[in-house]
């Protein structure tokens, strides 16, 4: 199926943050989607490198990840450019939850350039992208209705929803054992809050937590393992 666009264009209007890259304010939730310290940089620091995606790829030739919240597709992009750069020729997979998907005129200027960017339009339209090194899936909707399609036990969780005072819903208990269900043994969530209601629904849902990064101005996040990792989480 193509994609249907959603939500109004009304204030959404594209913000430089710092690293260079552009975000955008959302003015429903009355947020930014990502830091204004850089919304590439957060991507990489606060996703792709405590996941240890890298790592992963390097072991296995492949990996495969969860991205709660596509949002402008920036930790897509960033995640696929980043695996592309260190370890050629890995294959790519994975599916991305979206709740209100943008325009793709909207989202075009977050996805970089070249091959990449025209892989990431296509994926956005059709829903879905399959070419011998990236294989991707754009479940629209509420989040808690798609997690019974997801079929993949992932390497790495992206949980990257607008904050629970905002956006509650994404962040109870049942939405964490949801993710800790489809996370394959040894796999790592990562996510930019640190607030202690959130740790909590996750450890009540079985995962083991430990501190994430500071990403610029923001406080350290939250990385959360099914079962034991090596090294261990701090």
């Amino acid at each position: 199926s193509r994609a249907k666009f959603g939500g109004s264009r009304m204030g959404r209007k594209e913000v430089l943050t710092e690293d260079g890259s552009l975000t955008r304010f959302h003015p429903e939730y009355n947020e930014h989607y990502h830091s204004l310290s850089g919304a590439r940089d957060e991507a990489l620091h606060r996703f792709v490198i405590p996941c240890r995606l890298i790592e992963f790829a390097r072991t296995h030739g492949r990996i495969r990840f969860l991205d709660v919240g596509f949002g402008l597709g920036v930790n897509v992009a960033v995640t696929l450019h980043e695996i592309q750069r260190q370890v050629p020729g890995t294959r790519c997979e994975w599916t991305s939850l979206e709740k209100e998907l943008l325009p793709l005129d909207e989202l075009q200027p977050h996805f970089g350039s070249g091959d990449l960017a025209q892989i990431l339009a296509s994926f956005v339209v059709d829903q879905s992208v399959d070419t011998e090194l990236y294989s991707g899936r754009l479940l629209v909707g509420d989040a808690r209705d798609r997690f019974k399609d997801l079929d993949s036990s992932f390497d790495a969780i992206y949980l990257d929803p607008f904050s629970p005072g905002k956006n509650p819903e994404m962040w109870s208990v049942e939405v964490m054992r949801a993710l800790w269900e489809v996370c394959g043994k040894g796999g790592i969530l990562s996510t930019y809050s640190s607030a202690a209601t959130v740790r909590i629904a996750l450890m009540e849902a079985g995962w083991e937590i430990g501190l994430g990064p500071r990403v610029g101005r923001k406080s350290s996040g939250t990385v959360a393992s099914r079962g034991s990792v090596t090294p261990s989480l701090e």
